[in-house]
């Protein structure tokens, strides 16, 4: 897929994502990568692949330096600023509709990067890690969170579905755009191959199917659940999103 064509599918997709004003607290997703990002204060910041701009609006209320978001659909950053507006400080949010692969930014222009289930979509994935290096300062830190193909826990959860669907002769759902998943071999390795050094790893979350997940006594239980394995052995190595949290050291 070209890069002129993943910002058509997005700007299709940030339709889905019109903002109506806040949404409570952080989803159990955004509270796994929120952990990871802390420590912002007096920090010139980058998201790269901001989206409709959780952590964006987040990110401001933390007495950074500046922070600024990147993404590749110019609509979905309309979305972005609406959301920063409403929950954080607009002021000090500077949205750039920028490829991955291109960031317009100087050298080492910042202290900390976030990419949250981004990089699995980018068609040169390997530039765009290499980007993410260039714009970050020496001693700076990213986080980088992806789908994780060896997510056991939710491929046995799904088990029954699959089994239903495949007796009813129905297809696989498979989105319309470029969708990766890594091992967490696989991703440490591309993340080195950028210039990164890898300080930690660690996987979380657990998953219903989708019709499911919309029940939400199932959504607490399996919350509940997954707080207590997600931190054992060989459950903390299962999880669906694989977090990364790497250092430029030059």
């Amino acid at each position: 897929m070209s890069d002129e064509n993943l910002r058509d599918v997005y700007d299709r997709r940030a339709l889905e994502y019109q903002y109506h004003g806040p949404q409570g607290p952080p989803s159990r997703k955004q509270r796994g990568i929120l952990k990871h990002w802390q420590g912002l204060a007096g920090l010139r910041l980058l998201e790269v692949g901001c989206g409709d701009g959780p952590y964006l609006a987040w990110a401001s209320r933390q007495e950074t330096a500046g922070v600024v978001g990147a993404d590749i659909s110019p609509l979905i950053l309309r979305e972005a600023r609406g959301r920063v507006t409403q929950e954080g400080h607009a002021g000090i949010v500077r949205l750039a509709a920028a490829d991955a692969v291109s960031l317009p930014f100087a050298d080492a222009s910042f202290d900390r990067l976030l990419a949250t289930q981004v990089i699995e979509h980018v068609p040169r994935h390997e530039a765009a890690l290499r980007e993410m290096r260039r714009v970050l300062r020496p001693g700076g830190e990213l986080v980088i969170s992806t789908d994780h193909r060896d997510n056991r826990v939710t491929q046995i959860l799904g088990w029954p579905t699959r089994l239903v669907r495949r007796m009813l002769g129905r297809a696989e759902h498979h989105p319309a755009f470029l969708h990766r998943a890594y091992t967490r071999s696989e991703f440490l390795t591309l993340v080195r191959s950028a210039g990164l050094e890898v300080r930690e790893a660690s996987t979380y979350r657990f998953s219903w199917p989708a019709s499911l997940g919309k029940m939400r006594p199932l959504v607490l239980l399996l919350d509940a659940v997954e707080a207590r394995l997600i931190r054992r052995r060989p459950w903390s190595a299962w999880g669906d999103i694989l977090v990364v949290l790497a250092r430029r050291a030059t």
